[in-house]
């Protein structure tokens, strides 16, 4: 048996958040809406973070974490909201200098990782 999609562990999980969020704010949770409508989304999410109930505000982190992912939710660099508003954004790394590349002396013993790397290097190379 296969593992659940993580679409559908959302929508079970959304589907868990109906009553509480009808109990608590009044809010008739559409589900439909909420999987095809990301500020929709974001706007329930919001009030169930907000929730006095503990098990809500779980579903809701749940739900935040599977849709939105820990990229989105933890990125240093917010895309500001107001059109036009500009962004302090760090300067980019400078490039590296290349390292010549010559072969190596065959070890005598070679490590787990050189020999990954030598069985990967057959698949990136070349032509099949």
């Amino acid at each position: 048996m296969s593992p659940p999609s993580p679409d559908s562990m959302v929508l079970n999980v959304v589907i868990r958040m109906i009553v509480p969020m009808r109990r608590e704010f009044g809010r008739s949770l559409d589900v439909q809406q909420f999987m095809r409508d990301q500020s929709y989304a974001q706007t329930v999410l919001e009030q169930a973070l907000g929730s006095r109930d503990e098990r809500l505000r779980d579903y809701a982190q749940q739900v935040q974490r599977h849709l939105f992912g820990p990229r989105a939710a933890t990125s240093p660099l917010a895309v500001p909201t107001v059109p036009g508003a500009l962004v302090d954004l760090p300067p980019a790394p400078a490039p590296a200098a290349a390292a010549p590349t010559a072969p190596a002396a065959p070890a005598a013993d070679p490590t787990e990782a050189e020999l990954r790397a030598k069985m990967l290097r057959r698949y990136t190379s070349g032509l099949r």
